[in-house]
């Protein structure tokens, strides 16, 4: 029986043969982590794995990066991404510039999780994330960041995975430049209305995804930074 991400992949072609990226390899310059990273308009993301993920041993944790535009003004909007590919039945990871002058430079990340196309509440099941670095500045907002436990997940009745071995994964995207979120001083708390931008893409992996080192950058993550809830 073909996975669900080999059925997305046949349908790729068809619907979006534009949306699937080779991967550029990226490192950042505070932490030396080297992550694959494809730009999609106004969101870039970046991901990188424990040594043998796009082989012998799918990962079932990765370090992120996610950065996001604000060209409406400094410190606005949100940003989000969907793990599964879609909106519905997969772990969403909503990230935005703290409002609060205490995490002036900060980005708070959530779990969301949504049944349906409506607002998404809580994701209840067991990922884990911890920052490594984040940056808000005039022109964007970036959070780099370990996710353990963020590849297969559980939600009541629902499950699901994806596998890094198949050398690529589809995911999903969504963007607001101008509305931030509302009760965004805790990021669990926090409320977004429709997203204004958004889309799917295929990201297809490179060996500059995977990295001996991998272990040793998970030290340098130092727990979430939820605000103050």
């Amino acid at each position: 029986m073909k996975s669900l991400t080999q059925l997305l992949l046949g349908a790729l072609p068809l619907l979006y043969s534009a949306r699937a990226q080779e991967a550029v390899d990226y490192t950042d310059p505070t932490t030396d982590v080297t992550l694959n990273t494809w730009s999609l308009g106004p969101v870039t993301w970046g991901m990188a794995f424990p040594p043998n993920s796009l082989t012998t041993t799918p990962a079932t944790e990765f370090i992120g990066l996610l950065t996001c535009t604000t060209p409406t003004a400094p410190s606005t909007g949100w940003c989000g991404l969907s793990l599964g590919g879609g909106m519905v039945d997969a772990p969403l990871l909503l990230a935005y510039p703290s409002p609060t002058a205490t995490d002036s430079n900060r980005v708070l990340t959530s779990f969301r999780w949504a049944p349906s196309y409506a607002p998404p509440t809580l994701y209840t099941g067991p990922a884990t994330l911890s920052q490594l670095s984040s940056t808000v500045n005039a022109t964007h907002f970036s959070v780099l960041f370990r996710c353990v436990d963020c590849l297969a997940w559980k939600q009541g009745d629902t499950i699901g995975q994806v596998s890094t071995a198949e050398g690529m994964l589809v995911l999903g995207w969504a963007h607001h430049a101008a509305a931030s979120p509302s009760n965004a001083a805790c990021a669990d708390s926090a409320r977004v209305g429709q997203h204004a931008q958004q889309g799917m893409f295929g990201a297809v992996f490179n060996q500059g995804a995977v990295n001996a080192k991998y272990q040793e950058w998970t030290g340098l993550a130092k727990g979430s930074v939820k605000g103050e809830c």
